[in-house]
């Protein structure tokens, strides 16, 4: 791999000569490596200045610790990435990840110096030092930690900062869609020792070592802990470049402010890349390098104002002083590298026209007899969509963790020719909700699955995908009541409770940040798949355990935010959704006994056409129950705020899980502990309708 040039120029003093900035190799001249350093010092005192300026004038920031990066940020961003400041997210650019966000700072200044674009009042232009002013401001485009979103982003930041130990999995995400585009561009990314022990920080380092992914470079920004600290053996920089050596990665120890060995490192990169080795830089920093007074524990986290501003700044240019030449202490921008010319490739929208519908996808899959049959578990059905959907457009990649036992993506990962979109992440969820959401943002259609009892422990690294808008749909198998047969430790009845927050939120446009899907039936399994891999950001698909009986047919059209009448009547609105329908289905003859003329409707979507499930509400008398197999009674909250958001009267009653069985040896067993059976149904509607339809009271 080569580096891009770029020259030494006469930004502030004119009668600076300029000098070539690539990178020099063994034989070369030591005063161009002089040079070299000397402009990278000066660049890096800049903007550590910078810096604290800004986090003074903002009140937020972490001063200290983005001035340990100052050098790794510099030598990468003007000497050593191949890419283009103006169009940084081109496919042919390196990319540089962000894992924590008291980086942000000094990535915010390097972008204003460099002039990198920026969305700023509904358009793109160049990031100025006159918007560092705007840091951490509520209306600013520079949030102190970095997001993805189109409204308020820079475009340096491809994948937001979410959770610690995040950026290596948004990292990989990046390197396995450079593969999949035949790409050889490299994702850096920073993470700091306040990271080390983050479990998903080692999930992914883990995948790159499995993977040989040698286009991923990890760089631990990590302070030299005292010889009195305890997790000096564990953390500090030896014990870690020894960890990462287990690995399997070639693991550097350098001095994170000497700019040769920063350049060093990264040179090594392509060799070790030629034996299949992953590469790692452990780059030993402090923290407020070049001003003495801000350096110690006391100052962690601590923004100097005042006095003490000027004495760091002073601090600063004396440094300044004794580290630098008395010519080329200038850097100029980094040569743009040739763009990425990428093949043209039919729309999603035009691929998606071409999927067959349910009954042709089950005829072409040899599986008609089973249609036939009128029944199918969902998941089997949502497995053909992807197959079908992956054959179509060559965009689409699945990723599981321990999900193929549950059928999510078999039949995908069993076709050949989608085999190298089929990526098995092993137990790590929430790793994997990352990556997926990293493809998202390089332009693939991502669908991740694991139990819905794994996707509890990954809800946050969801929450962030939803508030990047990432286009992707995680698929939740076993969802429900129908898990707890394999123990209550597998089940998971709180998961729709707490995505549900997230689709009751908004984006800039107005427009919900997610989706919760629940099909009931395979016809709805394969259709809400294509409308969730048509939706341009995050759907959560849950997907039942075991068989289900066909309840719909070709002619039964699913969209986002609807919902599907099954029966009508006049006394009582039953609003269920998944496996649960089945369950109200098989009330309808005791209800019928009971008098009580039921409407039923599949609340398959939340959000949902509020206004028209008020008017079927009104219909029925203004009385609804809800059923869900779910803790929380989160249905039940959404219909409720429905209802009180109309000023309109209604009674609503919630029936959910309130109790978790410890176990159930068949999901009949599991629907009455959980008091959720048909015969609970029909108790509550009749204690509902006391005893008998209002007709006839």
């Amino acid at each position: 791999m080569h580096h891009s040039t770029s020259q030494f120029s006469s930004q502030s003093v004119s009668s600076q000569p300029s000098i070539s900035l690539t990178a020099p190799s063994a034989n070369a001249n030591s005063a161009v490596a002089a040079s070299l350093d000397s402009a990278a010092h000066a660049k890096a005192i800049q903007l550590a200045s910078t810096t604290l300026e800004t986090c003074a004038t903002a009140c937020v920031g972490n001063p200290t610790a983005a001035m340990s990066a100052a050098h790794i940020v510099t030598t990468l961003l003007w000497q050593s990435m191949r890419w283009d400041p103006s169009s940084p997210r081109d496919a042919a650019c390196d990319r540089l990840v962000l894992s924590d966000a008291a980086f942000s700072s000094i990535l915010y200044a390097a972008c204003a110096d460099l002039g990198v674009p920026a969305f700023i009042d509904g358009a793109w232009r160049p990031l100025t030092t006159a918007d560092l002013a705007k840091f951490g401001a509520a209306d600013g485009p520079l949030p102190v930690t970095p997001t993805a979103h189109t409204a308020g982003t820079i475009a340096l930041f491809e994948h937001p900062v979410t959770a610690h130990g995040a950026g290596v999995s948004h990292a990989v995400g990046s390197a396995l869609a450079a593969r999949l585009d035949g790409v050889d561009r490299r994702a850096f990314v920073l993470v700091s020792d306040a990271e080390l022990r983050e479990g998903q920080l080692w999930e992914a380092l883990a995948h790159i070592a499995e993977e040989r992914l040698t286009l991923v470079v990890p760089i631990f920004v990590v302070g030299t802990p005292a010889t009195t600290d305890r997790s000096a053996n564990i953390d500090g920089p030896d014990a870690l470049v020894r960890r990462l050596a287990a690995l399997g990665f070639h693991a550097s120890a350098i001095d994170g402010h000497a700019p040769a060995q920063i350049r060093t490192a990264v040179d090594e990169i392509a060799a070790k890349a030629k034996e299949s080795r992953p590469t790692a830089i452990v780059a030993r920093t402090t923290k407020g390098w070049g001003a003495k007074s801000l350096q110690g524990g006391a100052w962690s986290g601590r923004i100097p104002t005042g006095d003490k501003l000027k004495a760091a700044l002073e601090e600063l240019r004396s440094t300044r002083v004794g580290l630098t030449r008395s010519f080329g202490a200038d850097i100029a921008r980094p040569t743009a590298r040739a763009k990425h010319a990428a093949a043209a490739t039919p729309s999603l929208a035009d691929n998606l026209a071409a999927v067959p519908d349910f009954a042709r996808a089950m005829r072409d899959a040899d599986m008609f007899a089973v249609y036939q049959s009128g029944r199918l578990a969902s998941r089997r059905a949502h497995a053909l969509a992807l197959r079908t959907l992956g054959r179509a457009h060559p965009g689409t990649v699945v990723l599981e963790a321990d999900a193929r036992a549950g059928g999510a993506s078999e039949l995908f990962a069993q076709d050949r020719t989608l085999l190298s979109r089929a990526f098995d992440l092993k137990s790590a969820e929430s790793h994997m909700v990352s990556v997926a959401s990293a493809l998202a943002a390089h332009g693939k259609v991502a669908f991740a699955a694991a139990s819905a009892r794994g996707f509890v422990r990954a809800h946050e690294g969801i929450e962030s995908a939803a508030r990047a808008g990432a286009h992707t749909t995680f698929v939740a198998t076993n969802a429900g009541l129908g898990a707890l047969t394999a123990g209550a430790s597998e089940a998971a009845v709180g998961d729709v409770a707490w995505f549900r927050g997230i689709a009751a939120q908004r984006d800039s446009a107005g427009n919900p940040s997610g989706y919760l899907l629940q099909p009931s039936d395979a016809f709805a399994a394969y259709a809400l798949t294509l409308a969730a891999a048509e939706h341009d950001g995050v759907c959560f698909m849950r997907i039942p355990s075991g068989e289900q009986e066909f309840l719909y047919n070709a002619e039964t059209v699913f969209n986002l935010g609807r919902f599907e009448i099954l029966f009508d009547g006049t006394d009582l609105l039953i609003v269920t959704a998944g496996a649960m329908v089945h369950e109200v289905n098989r009330a309808l003859d005791g209800l019928d006994e009971a008098g009580i003329s039921a409407t039923i409707i599949d609340l398959y979507s939340i959000p949902f056409d509020e206004e028209a499930l008020l008017d079927l509400a009104n219909e029925n008398g203004g009385r609804i129950l809800v059923v869900e197999d779910n803790s929380g009674g989160a249905l039940a909250a959404a219909v409720s705020e429905a209802c009180t958001a109309s000023g309109d009267a209604f009674t609503i009653e919630s029936m959910c899980v309130q109790v978790l069985p410890t176990s159930a040896r068949t999901y009949d067993e599991a629907l009455k502990a959980a008091g959720l059976s048909a015969a609970d149904i029909v108790a509550r509607a009749r204690r509902m309708m006391g005893s008998r339809p209002r007709a006839q009271q």
